[in-house]
């Protein structure tokens, strides 16, 4: 099954306009965590790309990608997780503490609370109509690249030695 999906996911890819390296390395794949590690490896083209679609990842990786921090259409509740990714209608909320790092990805209408605290560093790219309301505390760092004109991004809270930086960027994806 493995190897007739790898197979699915690279003619695909190609329409999409993915490199002859990366197509040959996603043909070779027999694991579906491989591709799963390889989409978050790959997310810009990804992303950029709307590739697989969600319906798709809901599918063939349902039972895996949750844990490897890709959610689709998810109530969901992380912490510490060095990658979250945040399609479809996903909700709910990322806390990032201590001297933890955590880079996540809202795109299409998910709607996320972000909580920074102690030393964390989180960078957020938010896509499309998603909702990303931050909530910086302690020394944490938050940085935001925000694409296109739909998403918002909310300071719901910035204490004093918090640093908060969004950055707008004038095209819709990367």
């Amino acid at each position: 099954m493995e190897k007739g999906l790898s197979r699915t996911l690279a003619k695909e890819a190609k329409k999409k306009g993915i490199c002859k390296e990366w197509l040959a390395a996603l043909r070779s794949l027999n694991d579906r965590e491989a591709m799963v590690d390889m989409y978050l490896r790959g997310i810009d083209f990804c992303l950029r790309n709307d590739y697989p679609t969600n319906n798709f990842i809901k599918a063939h990786f349902a039972d895996i990608a949750p844990r490897m921090g890709v959610f689709v259409d998810s109530e969901i509740s992380i912490e510490n997780s060095p990658k979250c990714v945040c399609l479809g209608a996903t909700f709910g909320v990322v806390k990032t503490d201590n001297f933890n790092v955590t880079e996540i990805f809202a795109k299409h209408h998910a709607e996320l609370n972000v909580v920074a605290a102690d030393n964390a560093f989180v960078m957020i790219d938010v896509f499309d109509n998603s909702v990303v309301n931050i909530h910086a505390h302690d020394r944490a760092k938050v940085c935001v690249n925000k694409y296109g004109d739909g998403g918002r991004v909310n300071i719901v809270v910035e204490e004093a030695e918090a640093q908060v930086k969004i950055r707008v960027k004038n095209q819709k994806t990367y």
